[in-house]
């Protein structure tokens, strides 16, 4: 079950700078979206940056402040998924769809009025990106896969294995112990955030860096985190590879270089396309935003600018 199993996840977008991107943005809108209300986010000035979360269940929030500080390479627009942070959370099981996911994201392509938009995508983010791409190819620009969950569904599954097992017990006694805190068996917002901290800990080269992962569920989190299992019938048995092969525009996969998913994602994209360029951030686990900025940040712009 998701509830058990939270992944993370970024996104990507890029056009030729306007007269407009002189001034610094830092807005905040409601969308009306596929008859729904997504919350967006713009923040910074150049080549603009669609963001998009991991979680499955969390929000853009998780992303920041760390992240934002590529405001001031691109202009970054973050958005809260459907059932996720400050969007809509009155959704039901057809809402709850890869398509409608998919759908979402070209809408706000569409009503920023950005003709090929870059990519840059986080953790199970990565999903809805090559799922994006498999669908609107020729609407990207370019697309960054940091840190993604790997192209195809068998992969997948073994990463969540070898990273289940290379928790230490006393990792997976914390995990139980909070599972088993009042904060969480009473479904509290601040019982997940504890949860999400202790199973991403050891995710993190450093783990005192987990301190400085941003953590705010809604109140209703237990709730609409439950929604994500309507998708496990879309998740299953995906493969990409073939859609990812045709792909034309530029690629760039990051992983940290103690992240247990790269050793097993970066073969399977080298050979979807070894023209992509790879990057192993050194020192560095699933969070590069956080552990590895100054690296993250120097490939990002160099991406950018070609």
């Amino acid at each position: 079950m998701l509830r058990y199993l939270p992944w993370l996840l970024v996104f990507f977008s890029c056009r030729s700078p306007s007269p407009s991107d002189a001034v610094a943005l830092d807005s905040a809108e409601y969308l009306d979206v596929n008859g729904f209300k997504l919350f967006v986010r713009q923040l910074g000035n150049g080549d603009p940056l669609l963001v998009i979360h991991g979680g499955p269940g969390l929000d853009h929030t998780y992303l920041m402040p760390q992240l934002g500080r590529l405001g001031k390479d691109a202009r970054l627009i973050f958005y809260d998924q459907r059932g996720c942070g400050m969007s809509g959370h009155e959704v039901d099981s057809t809402m709850m769809q890869l398509n409608v996911f998919v759908a979402d994201i070209e809408a706000i392509r569409q009503h920023l009025g950005i003709e090929r938009i870059g990519i840059l995508a986080h953790s199970w983010g990565g999903f809805l990106a090559m799922a994006y791409a498999k669908e609107h190819p020729e609407h990207i620009s370019r697309m960054i896969l940091m840190n993604s969950i790997p192209p195809d569904y068998t992969l997948w599954q073994k990463a969540n294995d070898a990273l289940f097992n290379a928790f230490t017990p006393e990792q997976r006694q914390a995990i139980t112990g909070v599972q088993q805190s009042d904060a969480y068996q009473l479904g509290e917002s601040a019982g997940y955030e504890n949860l999400f901290r202790t199973m991403f800990r050891p995710q993190f080269a450093n783990p005192g860096y987990a301190d400085s992962l941003t953590l705010t569920l809604q109140p209703d989190f237990e709730t609409t985190s439950q929604l994500f299992n309507y998708m496990m019938p879309d998740m299953i048995n995906y493969d990409f590879s073939g859609s990812l092969r045709n792909l034309k525009c530029p690629v760039m996969v990051v992983y940290g270089d103690q992240e247990v998913t790269g050793a097993m994602a970066i073969p399977a994209f080298q050979s979807i396309n070894p023209g992509w360029e790879i990057h192993t951030l050194r020192n560095c686990g699933h969070f590069p935003y956080i552990e590895a900025f100054p690296q993250l940040e120097k490939i990002v712009v160099s991406f950018l600018a070609r």
